[in-house]
């Protein structure tokens, strides 16, 4: 897929969700298929100005994941001049600038989702990114604050404004996820007055999902995000049905978590041995797999009893445990 100036191996993204798609989960689903483009989750801009250092670990061996995309949370263009200074040092390949988060704490910070309220304090955030930026630069937004966007105003920055691609997640930033304000229409009116590349976003939790978003939208790329929660292998299902029109449906059983569980283990033990942790070793592999364990036992039959007793697990050695009582037929089910 060419991309403006990028050239990706195909049309797939993985949608930075802080917290989610952390470093060694990036590797993961990239371990069962090629994706197009991982992106880094909203790093704020004050906090790469205020210590510089602290974010160091967000950015670990990113020249590793090629192509892989820095994502940007702020409110004011020169805090964003400010912190791409001190990113350009750093080897990726694109800026991608948050104007869709609807978390309470961006928005009460007046950032995220809040910028699009106001597109002319949107349009100085985008030119400065852009000028300052060694790399090229992307925007991912929503389709409007409590109600839809001037699409007009909107396109006409957008169309101006030298950016790469544009992502839109396909509801209103007060829609949150709520699966009934999903909006296809109103991104297909967007994407047919935008002049680059549009990357759709929302709800993509099936390769269904994802052929019928790109023919109706014509989007020129999809962004899976909380699909791949416990189902890494979307991608893959996905690419299989737009490339060969096989549709592979989610494999969910305990053999398959057993194995998905088992690769990802190995990849943190690699990550850990070649980065500085903020804790133990022991630790982050503890906070990895416990909540990607969790994730796998969607859909397993049992699941509810799976997950209380993960969830309850306070450190690595009690998580193997559980684990191995699951995967060995031995946890009771009352």
């Amino acid at each position: 897929m060419k991309l403006g100036t990028l050239s990706l191996s195909n049309t797939l993204f993985l949608a930075p969700l802080l917290n989610v798609t952390t470093a060694p989960y990036r590797r993961f689903c990239r371990s069962f298929q090629k994706i197009g483009l991982v992106e880094v989750p909203m790093i704020y801009t004050q906090r790469i100005i205020k210590n510089q250092k602290e974010i160091d670990y967000n950015l670990a061996l990113i020249e590793k994941e090629k192509p892989i995309s820095i994502q940007l949370i702020g409110n004011h263009p020169n805090d964003f001049k400010n912190s791409l200074d001190f990113l350009n040092s750093y080897n990726h390949d694109v800026i991608n600038i948050n104007a869709g988060c609807a978390s309470s704490r961006s928005l009460s910070a007046e950032q995220g989702g809040f910028l699009i309220k106001d597109l002319e304090s949107l349009e100085k955030i985008i030119n400065s990114a852009v000028k300052y930026s060694s790399k090229p630069v992307s925007l991912k937004t929503r389709l409007g604050f409590q109600k839809l966007m001037d699409i007009k105003k909107f396109s006409a920055i957008i169309n101006n404004s030298n950016l790469e691609f544009l992502t839109i997640h396909a509801r209103k930033v007060k829609d949150r996820f709520d699966p009934e304000t999903l909006d296809l229409d109103t991104l297909k009116k967007i994407k047919e007055s935008i002049i680059i590349p549009v990357i759709g976003n929302g709800d993509i939790n099936s390769p269904i999902k994802a052929k019928h978003m790109m023919d109706y939208t014509k989007v020129d790329g999809i962004m899976i995000g909380r699909a791949s929660m416990g189902n890494p292998q979307i991608f893959s299902q996905i690419e299989d049905y737009l490339s060969k029109g096989i549709y592979n449906s989610p494999n969910r059983s305990l053999k398959v978590m057993k194995e998905n569980l088992v690769l990802y283990e190995k990849i943190l033990k690699n990550f850990a041995s070649k980065v500085s942790l903020k804790s133990s070793i022991e630790e982050f592999q503890f906070k990895e797999l416990k909540r990607n364990s969790i994730w796998h036992t969607k859909y397993i039959q049992n699941s509810t009893v799976y997950r209380t007793e993960l969830s309850k697990t306070r450190n690595l050695q009690s998580l193997k445990f559980i684990l191995n009582k699951i995967f060995n037929g031995d946890l009771l089910i009352n």
